[in-house]
């Protein structure tokens, strides 16, 4: 089974994915979280965004002052 989360560095937060939704017909391009019950988290994407999940790898998070 893969492990799929995401870490946001420079936090003590790991994010675990148990599900990741592509959705159409959307205005626009998004990436959404819902936490679920069992304290996992949904990723929500639009294809416009992410047409083939299988290649990512990583999301990064950058803070730029």
């Amino acid at each position: 089974m893969t492990r799929r989360a995401i870490e946001i560095e420079g936090t003590d937060l790991v994010l675990e994915l148990s599900k990741a939704t592509a959705i159409k017909g959307t205005q626009g391009k998004m990436i959404h979280l819902d936490q679920l019950k069992d304290g996992t988290w949904r990723l929500i994407y639009n294809e416009d965004l992410i047409p083939d999940f299988t290649k990512v790898k990583s999301f990064k998070m950058i803070r730029e002052e």
